[in-house]
């Protein structure tokens, strides 16, 4: 069944199939102001969603995105499920129901989410492993009671499990000129290491609570990204080993819609048998700068808080400030 048929609607609301990249100016507008909504400031764009789609392999397109339109046929949410086999022998379904925030609601949300358990119900039984359901939602803090999404995520019997956050850095003034270790050192990216360098981020990750094998999906949402610029990676190496990445980007079309002038210093990762040697530090100061060169005037980032190796406490020291809570959602999937 399609999951636009599992939907019972509030009045005046209707489901339709998704129709490929037609839909994504859209869904780009929609994703864009959920993202806002909960301050998240790393926004979408069309180029990404037709990157990312055309290589989905964690759901089947045909069947599970569904639109939603009121009866005057504006679109004002989408939902998609899909499906992640983490390494720790779990699958987890994913329910994912973005809405223009001055549609969102109780009921519209319970409908869309309720619609997308079921949808995951054969993603569920056919795996190999223990199943749960996982959602995504803004949260005051992880001291402060739920609301919103994040309150309707627990009515519906979903638990926080893990937290995220959104931090920023205000200004590109007084960033420190951190040394790497002996023997590594930043070198300029080629071409032909764009795909050993995804995977090596990747792989930094192996045991975290979400890390799963890389997809093709997953090389495309950065390689294809258009807002990609490889001169201001810094990619530290130890002789032939990646052991440390930042990638900066700066997303130029956000920053004139905004009218601020903001750099990502994301994908930060260290590889295991390098942490604790100030490699994340000494290249996330470069990013900075590197930032800072290119005209920009503040930072942003996005970080698991419980991070093993206190990347939270890393960042607060280099000068970034609290800006948001996201709190993961997971609920056991009981067969039916």
């Amino acid at each position: 069944m399609h999951l636009a048929d599992r939907m019972q609607l509030p009045d005046g609301l209707r489901a339709r199939p998704y129709v490929g990249k037609a839909d994504h100016p859209m869904m780009t507008v929609i994703l864009a102001a959920h993202r806002e909504a909960m301050g998240e400031p790393n926004l979408p764009t069309p180029e990404q969603f037709d990157a990312t789609y055309s290589k989905l392999t964690d759901c089947d397109p045909q069947n599970d995105i569904a639109i939603v339109e009121t009866d005057d046929g504006e679109v004002i949410a989408y939902g998609r499920v899909s499906f992640s086999d983490l390494s720790h022998d779990v699958r987890d379904c994913i329910v994912f129901a973005p809405t223009l925030p001055v549609h969102a609601g109780e009921l519209l949300f319970n409908a869309m989410v309720t619609a997308e358990e079921a949808q995951l119900v054969a993603y569920a039984e056919e795996a190999d492993d223990a199943a749960r359901y996982r959602g995504y939602a803004a949260h005051p803090g992880q001291d402060q009671p739920a609301t919103n999404e994040a309150k309707w995520f627990e009515q519906l019997g979903y638990e926080a499990t893990e937290w995220g956050a959104t931090l920023r850095r205000p200004h590109l003034e007084g960033v420190p000129d951190l040394a790497l270790p002996d023997g590594v050192e930043i070198r300029p990216v080629e071409p032909h290491q764009l795909r050993e360098i995804v995977a090596a981020h990747h792989e930094c990750f192996r045991g975290e609570w979400d890390f799963r094998e890389m997809t093709e999906a997953d090389y495309a949402w950065i390689i294809d990204d258009p807002r990609r610029d490889e001169t201001l990676w810094q990619v530290a190496w130890d002789g032939d080993r990646i052991v440390g990445q930042v990638k900066p980007f700066i997303d130029h079309e956000e920053n004139e819609k905004a009218g601020h002038l903001r750099g990502f210093t994301e994908y930060i990762s260290t590889h295991r048998d390098y942490r604790n040697r100030g490699i994340a530090g000494a290249l996330l100061a470069r990013s900075l700068s590197a930032l800072k060169e290119r005209g920009m005037t503040e930072a942003v980032l996005g970080v698991d808080t419980n991070n093993p190796g206190g990347a939270f406490q890393l960042y607060t020291k280099l000068g970034f400030e609290l800006q948001s809570y996201e709190a993961i959602y997971t609920k056991a999937y009981e067969p039916r």
